[in-house]
């Protein structure tokens, strides 16, 4: 298959992934396990139970987690939307949860980890606290919509609708609006927004539902070296917004390796380990993104922003799975709708037994085990997390 003809496949292929992105579990119970996550010790450190021990776990670094993002972090904002990118159905969901939370995932996400981490509960999805009427937890809240882009029209075509990052960040400034009255004055709102965490996970899409389309506009002004600059100068115009809202701790995943997913890798059968050319693209933003956020943190005082490098983190357990625990790292674990590996659950099949060893639940997104592998690895790891590690960005 030549390049170009590679390149169209992938763009046909790609918007798969928004259609139903699900995300991983863990079913043990809290266990004590050692508070040092990186280097050489991650190597004897079981990578399917619950973050840390005990004494890290009675610690209460940040009062909030803010959650913004696509369908990796999505907490169930999709169920209130009309998409069909859902993951509302079994067996998504299944070996935590025990039923489907609309989490792209068979359990809980790297945003849920970090949350239990701090003590805090699972910020809860925006979308469905309005809907039903609930209160705004002071603990934070995931605005989160799956097949979402940076660019405000990405998700946004034949298979529905999503709560894009626009709708994201004008939503959280209406929860601002709710929240400050919960505290004394302005000083003391300001200062517990300022110890808050802000996740974003975005920019998958972008490239799935944007500028790898055959049809898209962006092609005709954009190139693969130049796109991934209007996309980080895009987002660091919202993460200046969450700034001016009171956000002052952003910790920010750059884009996975999409080139390694099995629906890529069941459609185009490459002889390495990832299809290289779509790492290749979302390469180049990711080595963009550190310089956009470093000048941001230099414009805005008190401001901190950490690159999360989920990329890496693939590329590390394709290399070294059993470092890792992980034995599968090419297939998908739930039995999904074209049984051919390029498409999602299928809907009330049970997923594999082994899902606590795997890399991939479905075709599209990584398992539970995963996402815990991230925040742990960020936690102490400047390979994973930089320029500060979790743990830091927690405790400024």
């Amino acid at each position: 298959m030549s390049s170009s003809s590679s390149l169209l496949a992938v763009s046909v292929l790609l918007p798969l992934l928004l259609i139903n992105p699900p995300q991983a579990t863990t079913e043990e119970t809290p266990q004590n396990t050692s508070s040092k996550t990186g280097g050489a010790l991650l190597r004897s450190l079981p990578p399917n139970v619950d973050l840390f021990d005990k004494s890290n776990l009675s610690n209460h670094w940040i009062p909030a987690l803010f959650v913004f993002g696509d369908s990796l972090v999505d907490s169930g904002n999709n169920n209130f939307i009309d998409t069909m990118a859902k993951a509302n159905y079994p067996p998504y969901g299944s070996t935590f949860f025990h039923n489907a939370t609309g989490r792209f995932t068979d359990g809980r996400t790297a945003a849920d980890f970090i949350a239990q981490l701090n003590g805090l509960p699972f910020p809860p999805p925006y979308l469905g606290l309005v809907k039903e009427g609930k209160q705004i937890p002071k603990t934070g809240v995931n605005f989160a919509s799956g097949s979402c882009g940076i660019l405000p029209d990405i998700g946004m075509g034949s298979a529905g609708k999503c709560l894009n990052l626009d709708a994201q960040v004008e939503s959280f400034e209406k929860v601002t609006k709710v929240l400050r009255k919960e505290f004394k004055d302005e000083a003391e709102f300001s200062q517990y927004l300022s110890k808050a965490v802000f996740f974003v996970s975005m920019g998958n899409n972008d490239y799935a539902l944007g500028f790898m389309q055959p049809e898209s506009p962006l092609k005709n002004k954009f190139t693969p070296e130049t796109f991934p600059a209007l996309l980080a100068q895009q987002l660091a115009l919202k993460l200046k917004q969450l700034y001016n809202m009171g956000g002052r701790k952003f910790l920010v995943n750059n884009i996975g390796a999409i080139g390694c997913i099995p629906s890529v890798l069941n459609s185009f059968k490459p002889q390495t380990p990832c299809f290289d050319i779509a790492n290749g693209m979302v390469s180049i933003y990711n080595a963009v993104l550190p310089g956009v956020l470093t000048k941001l943190q230099a414009e805005l005082p008190g401001s901190k922003f950490v690159v999360s490098n989920i990329f890496k983190l693939f590329l590390d357990i394709k290399a070294m799975p059993a470092a890792f625990q992980i034995s599968d790292t090419r297939n998908n674990c739930c039995v999904d709708m074209l049984g051919n590996g390029t498409s999602p659950c299928k809907m009330m099949e049970p997923a594999c037994k082994d899902v606590k060893t795997r890399l991939f639940f479905d075709a599209f997104h990584p398992t539970q085990s995963v996402h815990y592998l991230l925040v742990r690895r960020c936690f102490v790891d400047p390979s994973i997390c930089s320029p500060l590690n979790l743990s830091q960005l927690m405790r400024a």
